[in-house]
């Protein structure tokens, strides 16, 4: 069941209730095509559309979330732990990392996805936010709670006070994975168990696999970095079911898009 997720007026993103009460706030989770004109709307540079069409693909969309053309900040996505703070737009050169923490307002930072979870954190109290890219190996990392532990080291954030928000990605239903992830997630999380469900009659498209709730190791993860359960909004779609309305790597076997989730704060 998708969790208080509504679309743009215009289409071209999902943005979610609870996110969208604090009127300083601009955020949104990308849509695969405009519903007004149908245009296609890739937003990563990893060769699905033309360069220069992303790059008005991205100008429609920054448009449409703030009103304006703003630039956007963005990361070389590795599947890491690595989170970083932001204090201007942009990076002088590209930064590897999949995480952004900032506190700046009139500065969007976003992440990239057509699976991985993406996560928008809020602390409305000392109005900071972050932005994060949090695939299997990411969430094996605990990349969430480390953006959890940057924003209480850098802007003195009580996680009590933070809202999460997991974005569309790929769900349990969908998100069949072998030993070289069941394993690790075995080893190092307690509560694994809880995250794996065995593949019904004639699903399994290959021996041995079970499938994953990505969202609820999330889920599970941010609790243990002292967030309010009523505060973690983690029921996104999924992105593999609905492949008509996002990018999916694992429906579309690699050949696909990127979405950009992107968050930012007003004066």
């Amino acid at each position: 069941m998708e969790d208080q997720f509504v679309t743009s007026e215009d289409g071209l993103f999902l943005y979610h209730q609870r996110l969208a009460a604090y009127k300083w706030l601009r955020h949104g989770f990308g849509l695969r095509r405009s519903l007004t004109d149908r245009r296609e709307m890739s937003l990563g540079f990893n060769g699905y559309q033309p360069i220069e069409t992303v790059i008005e693909n991205r100008r429609i969309f920054v448009k449409s979330l703030w009103g304006r053309e703003l630039p956007l900040t963005l990361l070389k996505q590795t599947h890491s732990d690595v989170v970083l703070p932001v204090v201007s737009p942009g990076f002088a050169a590209p930064q590897e990392g999949d995480g952004l923490v900032t506190r700046e307002p009139e500065l969007p930072i976003s992440v990239q996805t057509a699976d991985c979870l993406p996560v928008l954190l809020v602390d409305p109290c000392r109005r900071a936010i972050a932005a994060i890219h949090a695939g299997w190996r990411g969430v094996l990392k605990r990349i969430v709670a480390k953006a959890v532990r940057l924003m209480e080291a850098e802007f003195a954030t009580n996680p009590r006070d933070c809202v999460a928000v997991v974005g569309p990605s790929i769900r349990s239903c969908c998100y069949e994975v072998g030993d070289e992830v069941v394993e690790p997630f075995t080893n190092e999380f307690d509560y694994a168990a809880s995250l794996f469900r065995d593949p019904r009659p004639g699903e399994a498209t290959r021996k041995g696999t079970q499938y994953l709730d990505l969202s609820l190791a999330c889920r599970q993860q941010l609790l243990d970095a002292n967030l309010l359960s009523k505060n973690i909004h983690a029921n996104g779609p999924c992105t593999c079911c609905q492949k008509h309305r996002f990018f999916s790597h694992r429906a579309e076997k690699g050949n696909t898009g990127r979405t950009l989730s992107v968050i930012g704060m007003t004066f």
